[in-house]
């Protein structure tokens, strides 16, 4: 549990450890905010060991992330040197937790080769460390030219640990980097599992079988994208998508044989509604701004293919 009490009075009142606390507690990304506070704390010689020990890490990481690396190295020597006669909170440099901010501290300073030993040597300790797994993608990642390699780290890491849908979200924009819109939709397949409420993941997972083409694929980004409506009524781009959707899905049936088509009249019908009602629908959306006119004649030359 953090400070009560909300980050802007904390900061106010020049609270710097409640203001560190709170950063941590709601895991927020405040580099600049933690430096600034943090080092005021430092000073202080009332501070206990083992907050010491927690703001010393929280200023280390976020002097990292604003790459003042003096600092980074100098909370790290203050990690494992400390100036307290207290024997109980050594941090020894074969321990996971100095070897974490020391990997990162090579990170931010672009040695990269020596950040992912480091991360091998976790790994062998333990094998099911997800935090090395997924930093070595990091590392390959902010890469040039290490696309491929990235890919395959952050494929071998999740297939390790399946439930991290923030990979699978990663995965995915990666996928649509290199236009394989296919693995793009089975990433967010698995991200509709973790948050089937989502409209926004309805929309990309449709939008990727849309692009995929074919005549079920259409069919799913049609279902996917009519599920992000509904979730959200306001989501334009999924209106959009779902007018698009059924669009592409009459002309995937175009090109089937005349057996296939006729197999498909259910569904053509479904889908000229789709478009009428989609297009009503962004129509009255747009009513009364500059851009009605033009989505007007952009869903006026839709409705007339039909």
């Amino acid at each position: 549990m953090g400070p009560e009490e909300d980050l802007p009075t904390l900061i106010s009142q020049k609270d710097h450890l409640n203001v560190l606390r709170y950063v941590r507690a709601h895991q927020l990304r405040e580099p600049n905010l933690v430096v600034n506070h943090g080092k005021i704390l430092l000073q202080s010689k009332s501070l206990g060991d083992a907050e010491r020990l927690a703001s010393l890490e929280q200023i280390c990481i976020a002097a990292c992330d604003i790459g003042d690396l003096d600092l980074a190295e100098s909370c790290l020597d203050s990690i494992v040197n400390p100036t307290s006669n207290s024997k109980s909170l050594i941090v020894t440099k074969q321990s996971s937790r100095y070897r974490k901010l020391l990997a990162l501290c090579l990170e931010a300073a672009g040695n990269y080769e020596s950040a992912g030993a480091v991360y091998d040597i976790l790994l062998q300790d333990n094998p099911s460390n997800a935090y090395a797994a997924k930093r070595k993608y990091c590392i390959l990642a902010a890469q040039p030219g290490k696309e491929t390699d990235a890919m395959k780290a952050l494929d071998e890491y999740l297939s390790k640990h399946p439930g991290d849908l923030a990979a699978w979200n990663q995965m995915a924009e990666m996928c649509l980097s290199v236009s394989d819109f296919k693995g793009a939709a089975y990433c967010y397949e698995e991200l509709v599992l973790g948050c089937p409420l989502d409209s926004n993941i309805h929309t990309k997972l449709g939008e990727a079988y849309c692009t995929t083409g074919g005549v079920e694929n259409a069919k799913l980004a049609r279902k996917h994208l009519a599920q992000a409506v509904q979730l959200d009524p306001n989501n334009l781009r999924a209106w959009y998508g779902l007018v698009a959707a059924a669009e592409g899905y009459l002309e995937e049936v175009e090109k089937l044989s005349k057996n296939k088509r006729e197999a498909e009249d259910e569904g053509v019908e479904v889908a000229k509604e789709l478009i009428k009602f989609g297009g009503e629908k962004l129509v009255g959306i747009y009513k009364g701004t500059k851009l009605a006119k033009v989505v007007n004649a952009v869903l006026k030359e839709s409705s007339e293919s039909l």
